[in-house]
């Protein structure tokens, strides 16, 4: 018979491992997540299209997209750790706007490569879910492995969301001192880091629930 904390905790963990998922392989990979959107605005010489979409580049964990509103629609870098926006001027013809040119001095690719730190996290992640569903199928030793790797899964999770977060403001603090019109807006990655953050850290205390309930039931 399964208990509901396992339950809860096997539905927490996967939850967790795949919002971890979608955030290492954000931008370029699932376009729709990323880290951190530096919205160019008038800091380019391209005309603004009729949507009302400015021209924009979306930072992710292993590369960026970028959408220019020039005609050529979304263009991504490939995957990789580390990466430079100097990559950008591919997109560009001529100089880089000001907002990006400042940014590419920013988000060298030194600073890029911690981001692969996420990745490190949805592995962890991983392991923690495999071992919860062997503690959801009762082996003995998966019930400890999972609330200890979900531990350190949480623990990976919170580390990079910090991250996240000093990394947010470093480039919100370039592009506002260079005032030419653009603005760096935080992405949606960083608030499904800090949702799997929170998953990962209820998962333990479902699990130690469900041994303590285990514990004081009746042996038939």
């Amino acid at each position: 018979m399964f208990s509901w904390s396992k339950i809860l905790g096997v539905a927490s963990v996967a939850a967790a491992t795949a919002l971890l998922g979608m955030v290492a392989f954000d931008v370029p990979y699932f376009k729709a997540v990323y880290f951190l959107r530096l919205d160019l605005g008038n800091g380019t010489t391209v005309t603004t299209t009729g949507n009302g979409t400015s021209p924009f580049v979306d930072l992710g964990a292993l590369g960026f997209c970028t959408d220019l509103q020039d005609g050529r629609g979304l263009q991504c870098s490939p995957l990789k750790i580390g990466y430079s926006l100097a990559e950008a001027s591919q997109f560009i013809n001529g100089t880089l706007p000001p907002v990006l040119a400042n940014a590419v001095v920013t988000v060298a690719s030194t600073l890029t490569k911690v981001l692969v730190l996420h990745v490190v996290a949805f592995g962890i992640a991983a392991i923690s879910f495999a071992f919860a569903l062997l503690a959801f199928i009762c082996v003995p030793i998966a019930d400890s492995c999972s609330s200890c790797f979900s531990g350190f899964a949480g623990t990976a999770a919170f580390a990079v969301f910090v991250f996240d977060i000093a990394f947010f403001e470093i480039i919100k603090l370039r592009v506002n001192e260079e005032g030419h019109g653009g603005k760096a807006i935080m992405g949606n990655a960083v608030y499904l880091t800090l949702l799997a953050w929170l998953l990962l850290f209820v998962t333990p205390i479902m699990f130690l629930i469900g041994r303590c309930c285990a514990c004081c039931m009746p042996r038939k």
